[in-house]
Parts: C-alpha cells; structure tokens; sequence
C-alpha cells in the first residue's frame, strides 16, 4: 500500500544551525494506526482558510466532502464520561460515549468523488468535522471549514456472497472501526503554531 504519510519535501539531516532546516511548507499532523487489522492514516494539514483532513485505508484520498458550521453556531458540549470509562474499564467502543455531537447545522458540502456509502460516510465525515472543530477552539484557533477525504476499505464478502455492511448499518466490526478512526482524528490536539 503506498502511504500518504510519505514526506514530499525534502527533509535535511540536523546541523548545528537551525535557520538551515525549512519546516514543512504546511503544518501537518500524521498518524498511522492499525484499526481493526487494517492500517489506517490520519493526515491533518492546517491552512489560513481550512483544515484538509484525510482518512485512509488504502493510500487514497477518496471522497472529498466539505463540512462548515458558522463561527456564530456554538458547539453543542461533550457528554461526561460514564463512570465505567472513568473507572478503567476500557473497552475500544468507549470513545463512543465521549464523542461531542455534531451541530444540526452543520453542512456537508460533497467536493469530488461519490461515496460507495453515503449515509455511512456522512456519519464519519460530521463526527471527523466535529472534532476538529472542538481541537481548533480548545486550542484558541477561530473556526474554518474542514475539508476531509475518506476513503475505507470495504467490507469483506459473506460466503453468501452479500457485503458484511449490507444489513445492519453499524454492526460490530464497523462500530469497532468507526470508534477507532474517530480515537485517532481525537489524538490531534489542534494546530501547533
């Protein structure tokens, strides 16, 4: 699989001056996960106008969708942890209870590309939006519109020969992948400028 995490600028080795390094063209943010036996990339690239997220599990872009919320809209608040989660019994589906719900005035505007699953891509791209949005104002950043390419591999076929995803829209497996795609977009912290 080729990766999205490869650096497309060149990186020097260190010296004693450090005005001869360049950073990176764009402040970026990179992670690579296994999630479910499949890695998974997370690339979060900070601009004055917008924030590119991209998930992958398979080394493309996929869909490009656009989500806005107006800086006038507030957040709707976190939901408190359960006391099981605060007490360590850590399951993968935890994060599920602590996600901030995204706003109903949140707008999705699709870019490029269809999704194989719409409503199941909806699903990802306004919970990715949405924690953006929550890292850009814990960090004091204003509010942009967030840009996120989603592109997940597809489910494996039954010996029936139907997809996996074609019955229940969050059955076990994708419940597992959607919590572990949406802790690892948590893991960024906002932009460090």
């Amino acid at each position: 699989m080729s990766s999205l995490l490869e650096e497309a600028h060149e990186i020097l080795p260190p010296t004693t001056s450090s005005s001869s390094i360049d950073p990176p063209p764009i402040p970026s943010f990179q992670l690579r996960q296994c999630i479910c036996g499949v890695d998974t990339e997370l690339l979060i690239q900070t601009f004055d106008d917008r924030v590119l997220a991209i998930v992958t599990q398979n080394g493309k872009v996929g869909c490009l969708t656009q989500a806005s919320l107006p800086p006038h809209i507030p957040l709707p608040p976190p939901p408190k942890p359960s006391s099981k989660s605060i007490n360590g019994h850590s399951s993968p589906l935890d994060i599920l209870e602590i996600l901030p719900t995204p706003s109903p005035s949140l707008t999705l505007t699709p870019l490029l590309g269809s999704p194989p699953n719409p409503t199941l891509y909806e699903l990802y791209i306004t919970q990715i939006a949405t924690l953006i949005f929550w890292a850009l104002e814990v960090s004091g950043q204003g509010r942009r519109n967030v840009v996120v390419g989603l592109s997940l591999r597809t489910q494996r076929q039954t010996s029936e020969g139907q997809d996996e995803d074609d019955g229940e829209m969050l059955d076990e497996g994708e419940r597992l992948r959607y919590a572990g795609i949406m802790d690892l977009v948590s893991q960024w912290s906002g932009p460090s400028e």
